[in-house]
């Protein structure tokens, strides 16, 4: 039985999408962002205790990008990740590790200055770094998609998961959006499949990330 650690509406929502589309056997164990330490297992999976993480056997797995391509080679009839050798899977690869390490990062100026600094000033000025860096980064991929129905080859898979989530936090600023038309086109073509309509409503999310209920994690009180 695989186990995913998550924390609803966070991150670990692209490792839940996964399984879900992957049609995987997984069981859930809701961390409270506030109250880590109470989560059993979780330290075992990640000590870093950040979301996602996930225990399949003696397998222990952190960091989205590493979960997405792992449910990808997990679950080869899903269609989740290209042939290896092909283009495709070079595409794969390249959008999956471009999520993470550029896009993914690209937020935590915009939203979490502080763990950078406890300057407020400071705090700004990395906000508008961030906000032009963010504008490339759509930029980017809007020239990418404007040619190409999905990421990586010619069907759906978890590179585009990871791109949907990260383009969908833009829904949290009223100025910010990633990309153009291409963007929000395949923005609203992953959100429409199934396994990603589970995923929002089991994370208590509407189709802009927003919470229904901002008060709960895991349909439990935050406090």
């Amino acid at each position: 039985m695989i186990t995913l650690f998550q924390i609803t509406g966070s991150s670990s929502f692209a490792a839940r999408a996964a399984l879900e589309c992957a049609g995987a056997d997984y069981e859930v164990v809701d961390v409270h962002p506030r109250r880590r330490d109470e989560a059993p297992g979780f330290a075992e999976a990640n000590p870093l205790q950040r979301v996602p993480a996930l225990r399949e056997g003696d397998v222990r797995l952190a960091e989205t990008g590493a979960i997405l391509l792992w449910i990808g080679d997990r679950f080869p009839e899903a269609g989740l990740a290209p042939a290896i050798g092909t283009t495709a899977r070079a595409d794969h690869y390249r959008w999956v590790t471009w999520c993470a390490n550029t896009l993914h990062v690209g937020w935590w100026p915009i939203m979490a200055g502080f763990y950078f600094t406890n300057n407020e000033s400071a705090q700004e000025s990395l906000e508008v770094r961030g906000r032009e860096n963010m504008d490339r980064h759509g930029r980017h991929l809007e020239a990418w998609l404007s040619d190409h129905e999905w990421l990586a080859g010619d069907s759906f898979g978890v590179s585009d998961i990871y791109a949907y989530m990260l383009v969908g936090w833009a829904n949290y600023y009223d100025d910010i959006t990633l990309g153009g038309p291409a963007v929000a086109g395949h923005y609203e073509r992953v959100g429409a499949i199934p396994g990603i309509v589970r995923t929002r409503e089991l994370d208590d999310l509407d189709d802009r990330f927003m919470r229904y209920h901002p008060e709960l994690r895991g349909g439990k009180p935050l406090d």
